[in-house]
């Protein structure tokens, strides 16, 4: 083991400390999904503050991107490190219909060993782990071969402009990365730090976006005619809720023929309805002329989203209902091909600090969700996501973070950026 990697490894476990209280930091930032610039200000700071290069890329207004860098000789490889700045939705939409705290004003805390809240978990930590990685190098005294990214961004969650949500504000799933690196941020392979338990994944599930709008007819409550069937009905919701039923039916069918097994796991793309709207809540005295249901589907890689448009609108006629079905969104997965170099370097440095091999496998909601390993790995950049557990975070608001497995994976991507820049060998 070489001096290098001795110094970076100490500096690290010496920095235990400071590394939570910046993840507690970025996640009590508020800076919700369309406002990330607030976050995307700190983390340029902090950079600043520790000497790295640093700029803040403005998107649209209240929305940006941080790129800090640490320019390299050119004798070595160039990798991206990855992480999303938005977190969750805030405001009335999200107060008034989610059922929980807004996770944004929530944000942070930390009981003893872990941290908890969404900020934290989804994403703010993983920017913490590279921002400390890239330091412990570069204060170790290591020269790097090739340039070292550090990309924060914003957009990567799910949402798209509909109905009155116009515009850039409303836009995900890949926007931020996407817009580096079509404006030049390239590199031979990108680390998406996301949380993984541990576990590599290279397979990214795609996703379609529908509005469904049921009609109806505007009828005062004592002048109401039911009809003599539900489908002659004048209430679109009724009519809609029937249309529920059939997408719900034709999901849990579509997830059954779709599920299968990739390199890094099984997969199951799953698909849901995910919001609806239809008449005036404070004035329920008449049926609603409109309802729309808003669906999720997630894609595999390569799949015509086509196809699956024609399959739910098939399922969707079959209900014998007048129904509008529009496609709103559609962003394709990728799996990433040429990524055996950055998967060795990661298991290297993984067995290095953990004592044992990464899991085999990633879970299937790691496998059969979108992040942006989609936008890298179609553009050519190999790219992994893989970082530490989240805890019980299957069950909403009970995931946390153990500090413990922040310092580890800050050490593997440290380690990481030693082999992929440098070509150092550290096991």
């Amino acid at each position: 083991m070489t001096q290098a990697v001795d110094a970076v490894l100490s500096a690290l476990d010496s920095q235990r400390e400071e590394l939570a209280e910046l993840v507690l930091h970025l996640a009590n930032t508020y800076a919700p999904v369309g406002g990330e610039i607030a976050a995307a200000r700190e983390v340029d700071g902090w950079y600043r503050a520790n000497s790295i290069e640093s700029n803040v890329i403005e998107l649209v207004e209240g929305r940006a991107n941080t790129v800090g860098r640490i320019r390299g000789d050119g004798s070595g490889k160039t990798l991206i490190f990855n992480a999303h700045l938005d977190t969750e939705a805030s405001g009335p939409d999200f107060d008034n219909l989610m059922g929980v705290p807004d996770p944004n004003v929530v944000g942070a805390r930390r009981e003893g060993d872990r941290i908890f809240g969404h900020t934290a978990l989804n994403d703010r930590h993983a920017h913490a782990l590279f921002m400390f990685a890239a330091r412990a190098v570069r204060d170790a005294g290591v020269k790097l071969g090739g340039d070292l990214v550090l990309t924060s961004v914003a957009g990567e969650t799910g949402q798209a402009p509909v109905d009155e949500y116009k515009g850039l504000r409303y836009d995900g799933k890949g926007l931020g990365s996407t817009y580096l690196v079509e404006h030049g941020v390239r590199g031979d392979y990108a680390l998406v730090s996301e949380t993984t338990d541990f576990a590599l994944n290279w397979h990214g599930t795609g996703a379609n976006y529908y509005k469904v709008t049921i009609r109806g007819k505007n009828m005062y409550t004592p002048r109401l005619d039911r009809g003599d069937t539900w489908s002659a009905s004048p209430n679109s919701i009724l009519k809609a809720s029937y249309v529920v039923q059939a997408i719900e039916d034709w999901a849990a069918k579509y997830t059954v023929d779709h599920t299968g097994m990739t390199p890094c796991g099984e997969v199951r793309p799953q698909a849901q309805v995910g919001a609806i709207r239809g008449g005036i809540p404070w004035r329920p005295n008449r049926s609603s002329p409109y309802t729309a249901l808003y669906v999720d589907v997630r894609t595999l890689p390569g799949e015509n989203p086509d196809r699956i448009t024609r399959s739910l609108r098939e399922a969707i006629d079959a209900v014998g209902v007048d129904a509008q079905l529009d496609l709103i969104m559609s962003k394709s997965g990728a799996l990433g091909k040429g990524i055996e170099p950055l998967a060795e370097a990661i298991t290297t440095g993984h067995k290095l600090v953990r004592g044992d091999d990464p899991p085999r496998y990633a879970e299937p909601a790691v496998v059969g969700m979108w992040r942006d390993i989609n936008v890298f790995n179609k553009a050519g950049i190999p790219s992994i996501t893989y970082g530490p557990s989240r805890g019980s975070a299957g069950v909403q608001g009970r995931g946390f973070l153990e500090v413990g497995d922040l310092v580890d994976a800050a050490k593997v991507y440290a380690l990481v950026i030693l082999q992929v820049c440098n070509g150092l060998k550290v096991g």
